[in-house]
C-alpha cells in the first residue's frame, strides 16, 4: 500500500530533480517561468513540492532545460504512482463501506490537484468550437491579447507613471460600468504600459510602478472570471499577487489581490476549500496590520469578508455566511460611506447587495425579494454600473424560483440589460436563467423575454 507520506515525498523528490536541472543551466525561476508560460510562483510551488501541473509543462521544461527525457520520465512515474493511490485509497473506502461486497478493484477516476498552469491556457475551453455567443468572442479576444499578443507595429514610448496610473483606473472604471468589450481593447496596450514603466523607473518610483502593474492584472484577473475562464484568471491574479507581495509596499493592495486569486479559485470545479484558505489568511493578515483602519485596507478587508460569506454560502454553512456579513458590516460603518478604494465597492450598500446576492444562492428567495425591493442603489458610486445591475439579476433569480414569478423575473432581467446590457448578455449564470425561462416561456405574460434571448444569443 502506498500512503501520503511516500506520495508527498515523490512530489518532492520531483520537484528537487526540477530545481537541480534549473540550476545547473544557470537560470532563475522567473527565467523558467518566462519560458514556459508560466509563473514564477508556479515554479516554486513544483520545485518545493507542492504542486505538480500537467504532462505539457514539463515537457517545456525538459526542452529549456535540456533533461535528455528525465524530468517527463520521472513525471509520467510520479502520475502513475499517484493512480495507484488513488485506486488503492478508494478500494479500501469501498471495502470499509461494503465488506465483502466490494469484491472489484476498478479505480474511480483520477483527480488532479494542481492548479492551473499558463501552457494549459492557450487552449480554448473544450466546448469553443460549439459556441458562437457574445461571451465566447469576447473570451477569445482576451485569451488572444493575454496569452499570444501580436507584437507591436511600433516602439511603445515611455509613458509617465501619472499617465499610466489613469489608463489602469480608466480600465477598471471600464469594467465596472460593465462594457466588457472596450476594457478587452483597452487592457492589452495598458499591461504593456504598465511593463514599460517597471523596467524604466528608478528607486521609489520603481514600487509605485509595481503597483501600477500588479492594479493592471488585476482588471486581467476580473475580467477572465466574469468570461467564463477563472484558469486565466488564476493566472493573472497569480501573477498580481506575486508583483504587490514582492515589489511593493501596500497592504492593501496585497489584500485586494489575495481577494482576486480567491475569486478565481471560487469559480473554479472543486476549489471551494481552496479560495476558503485564501481568503481567511489574507483576512488575518490584514487584521494585524498596523495600518488596518485606513480606509484603502478597511476597503479591501471589507471585500475579503464578503468574499468569505459567498465562500461559506457556497459550502452550505449559512451561520458563517451570515456571520461574515454581519462583520462586513460593521466595517462598512466604521468606513463610514459607500466607497470604490481599490476598484472593490465596499460600503453599506455594497454589503446590503450581498446579503441579497447570499439569499438568492442559498434558496431563500423571499428574502431576498424582501431585502432586493427595499434596496436604494442611489449612494453607489457613479462607477459602480455593474453592482446595481447585480441586484436586479439576483432578484430575477428569486423571482425565478417560482414559474408564477416569471414576469418579475423577466421585468428585473430587463431593467438589469437596461442598465449593463453587456453584464447580462455574458454572465453565465443570467444566460443559463434566460434559458431556463425560455424553456417554460408563456408569451402572453412574458412578451419581452424572447427578444431578451435573442440579444443575448440564448437558445432554450
Amino acid at each position: 500500500m502506498i500512503d501520503r507520506q511516500q506520495l508527498q515525498e515523490a512530489r518532492e523528490a520531483l520537484g528537487r530533480m526540477l530545481a537541480t536541472r534549473r540550476k545547473a543551466r544557470g537560470m532563475i525561476q522567473s527565467e523558467v517561468a518566462r519560458a514556459v508560460f508560466t509563473t514564477r510562483s508556479t515554479v516554486g510551488m513544483v520545485e518545493r513540492g507542492r504542486q505538480i501541473v500537467d504532462r505539457v509543462f514539463w515537457q517545456q521544461c525538459e526542452s529549456v532545460l535540456s533533461a535528455g527525457g528525465e524530468l517527463v520520465a520521472a513525471y509520467d512515474a510520479y502520475r502513475q504512482l499517484e493512480r495507484q493511490f488513488r485506486a488503492e485509497q478508494e478500494s479500501a473506502a469501498r471495502k470499509a463501506r461494503w465488506g465483502a461486497l466490494a469484491n472489484t478493484d476498478v479505480p474511480g477516476p483520477v483527480l488532479t490537484t494542481a492548479l492551473p498552469d499558463k501552457a494549459d491556457l492557450r487552449q480554448p475551453p473544450a466546448d469553443a468550437d460549439r459556441r458562437d455567443d457574445a461571451p465566447s468572442r469576447l473570451l477569445a479576444e482576451l485569451r488572444r491579447h493575454l496569452l499570444a499578443p501580436a507584437a507591436s507595429k511600433q516602439t511603445v514610448e515611455p509613458t509617465t507613471l501619472s499617465e499610466v496610473r489613469q489608463r489602469v483606473a480608466h480600465v477598471h472604471s471600464l469594467y465596472q460600468r460593465g462594457n466588457y468589450a472596450e476594457t478587452v481593447r483597452a487592457l492589452p496596450d495598458t499591461l504593456e504600459q504598465a511593463h514599460l514603466l517597471t523596467r524604466t523607473c528608478t528607486d521609489t518610483q520603481r514600487l509605485r510602478a509595481a503597483a501600477i502593474l500588479a492594479a493592471a492584472n488585476l482588471a486581467a484577473a476580473k475580467l477572465a472570471v466574469k468570461l467564463g475562464d477563472p484558469s486565466l484568471a488564476w493566472v493573472a491574479a497569480d501573477r498580481a499577487a506575486c508583483i504587490a507581495a514582492d515589489q511593493t509596499e501596500d497592504a492593501a493592495l496585497v489584500a485586494a489581490t489575495a481577494f482576486s486569486v480567491g475569486t478565481a479559485l471560487l469559480a473554479m470545479p472543486n476549489r471551494v476549500d481552496d479560495a476558503e484558505e485564501v481568503v481567511l489568511s489574507a483576512l488575518g493578515r490584514v487584521r494585524r496590520d498596523p495600518v488596518s483602519t485606513r480606509p484603502r485596507v478597511l476597503s479591501t478587508r471589507g471585500a475579503l469578508t464578503l468574499l468569505a460569506g459567498l465562500i461559506a454560502a457556497r459550502q452550505a454553512q449559512p451561520a458563517a455566511a451570515g456571520q461574515h456579513l454581519d462583520d462586513a458590516y460593521a466595517l462598512a460603518r466604521l468606513l463610514g460611506s459607500d466607497r470604490n478604494d481599490l476598484w472593490t465597492g465596499f460600503g453599506p450598500t455594497n454589503v446590503m447587495i450581498h446579503r441579497i446576492s447570499i439569499a438568492a444562492r442559498t434558496d431563500r428567495p423571499q428574502l431576498a425579494i424582501h431585502l432586493g425591493e427595499r434596496l436604494d442603489t442611489s449612494s453607489l458610486p457613479a462607477a459602480l454600473v455593474s453592482r446595481r445591475a447585480q441586484v436586479h439579476l439576483d432578484l430575477a433569480a428569486a423571482y425565478a424560483t417560482s414559474p408564477d414569478n416569471d414576469p418579475a423575473a423577466v421585468l428585473h432581467l430587463l431593467e438589469a440589460e437596461r442598465i449593463a446590457p453587456q453584464k447580462v448578455h455574458t454572465h453565465g449564470r443570467t444566460r443559463r436563467m434566460i434559458g431556463d425561462l425560455l424553456a417554460r416561456e408563456r408569451r402572453a405574460i412574458t412578451p419581452g423575454l424572447r427578444a431578451l434571448a435573442e440579444r443575448a444569443e440564448v437558445t432554450a
